[in-house]
């Protein structure tokens, strides 16, 4: 009787527990994921994002010194380079001063995240149903609120300059559009493709277009959503059966014939004027920026090799002070922009820290056949082809989340099978 009454009591208890744990993890996913990060007309989420480095860093370092993470090693090389070298480099070649060259090391301390979700995940325990639960929820939460701010946001709400606000956008080239943070609405779309095929669930491929619509419609991203649409195929044809898989890549080599074809007309015929003319205003300040960029690299091999550091606009010394330019945008020159910061050798090492990243959720997800470990594996990839046009640095948390998440549901134990009540002196079946 008192074991049965002490039961009955820890079971509301433990429940209790676990609605926390969730709700803590629903508070604090959004920030890790940089959800926040850059709508500065939200401020209260916003400077709490900012902060969010610091207000973790007792988890960080529980994740570094008391977790035995994959990757230990190669992340602490890279922010040894990103936060201790880049600093200093930024110093000598663009003349900050020692708190001015600190401050830019704010951008690249979401790459921590990796250890700090990881201490948060372990130490929460949360089942993986309710992890992948809360992951999917936000993706698609994210489709239902865009829909909802394009319908109820009047236009007079929408901004021409992106430093007056970043949510609510127009520009001539591509109107009204809302931006928000696609990391989990990415991912869902992930996930709907791979768990169509493991799992066998029509409606989801049916929810795909629909997705990819109110993307196009709403969200506006260009070169986004046509990587994010190569992903969800890419994912589609590497969930199937072995000969299926087959069958679709030949398919798609018999497809790639014709549209090679239509890129060598673009590029070679009277095309390729009217694909800038589409791309408008962005490509010309992408073009201008690569050129800044470009020539004040120049021929100094120290400055390829190792970047020339960083600057921000809250600095005495700034990017547009420095070439009197002020649509300056180093985020949007990729590889470029990587390599002007960090040089060549911090542009390999963070590209190997991605390019390991998306191996080991790929082989996770396919030692676990797990379609939501697959899509994180997807967002990886995504990553690194968007990597062209948007830097690697601008929001690493993501690429933080998604490991961090992988690595905990793809290393944490599966229960095992439920055991039948036995009766009493009949002899229990042996364990496989």
């Amino acid at each position: 009787m008192p074991l049965r009454m002490a039961a009955r009591r820890a079971a509301p208890a433990a429940a209790t527990v676990s609605r926390i744990a969730s709700l803590a993890l629903i508070l604090a996913l959004p920030f890790f994921a940089q959800v926040f990060h850059y709508l500065n007309e939200l401020p209260p989420p916003y400077f709490l994002s900012k902060a969010w480095p610091i207000l973790v860093f007792p988890l960080t370092l529980y994740g570094l010194i008391r977790m035995k993470l994959p990757g230990h090693n190669l992340f602490l090389l890279l922010l040894a380079y990103l936060l201790g070298f880049t600093p200093l480099v930024s110093i000598i070649q663009l003349g900050n001063g020692l708190f001015d060259a600190l401050t830019t090391t704010v951008k690249a301390w979401p790459f921590t995240y990796y250890f700090g979700l990881s201490a948060l995940l372990s130490l929460l325990a949360l089942p993986a149903e309710r992890v992948r639960a809360i992951c999917l929820g936000y993706g698609a939460g994210t489709f239902a609120l865009l829909v909802l701010i394009w319908i109820a946001a009047p236009t007079s709400w929408y901004v021409t300059n992106p430093e007056d606000g970043k949510l609510l956008q127009y520009d001539v080239d591509r109107g009204y559009r809302v931006y928000l943070s696609m990391f989990f609405g990415m991912l869902f779309i992930f996930y709907l493709g791979r768990s169509f095929v493991i799992e066998r669930k029509v409606w989801r491929l049916i929810a795909i277009p629909i997705a990819f619509l109110i993307l196009m419609v709403i969200y506006k991203q260009r070169t986004a959503i046509l990587m994010a649409m190569m992903v969800t195929g890419y994912g589609i044809v590497m969930a199937l059966p072995r000969r299926m898989r087959q069958l679709a890549i030949g398919l798609g080599l018999l497809l790639a014939v014709p549209a090679v074809a239509v890129a060598a007309w673009v590029l070679l015929g009277g095309g390729l004027d009217n694909l800038q003319q589409s791309l408008g205003g962005s490509l010309s300040v992408r073009q201008n920026s690569a050129a800044l960029a470009s020539h004040y690299l120049g021929d100094h091999t120290l400055r390829w090799t190792f970047g020339v550091g960083a600057t921000t606009r809250f600095g005495s010394v700034t990017l547009a002070d420095i070439f009197g330019y002020d649509q300056f945008f180093i985020a949007d020159l990729g590889w470029l922009g990587v390599v002007f910061e960090y040089g060549l050798i911090g542009a390999l090492l963070i590209f190997a820290v991605h390019a390991w990243g998306f191996f080991i959720t790929a082989r996770l997800g396919g030692k676990h056949h797990d379609p939501f470990i697959l899509a994180l594996s997807d967002y990886l990839l995504y990553l690194l082809l968007t990597s062209a046009v948007y830097s690697l640095v601008f929001l690493p948390g993501e690429f933080g989340v998604a490991l961090a998440l992988a690595i905990y549901l793809g290393t944490r134990p599966s229960p095992g099978p439920p055991v039948a009540n036995v009766p009493s002196g009949a002899a229990r079946p042996k364990p496989e």
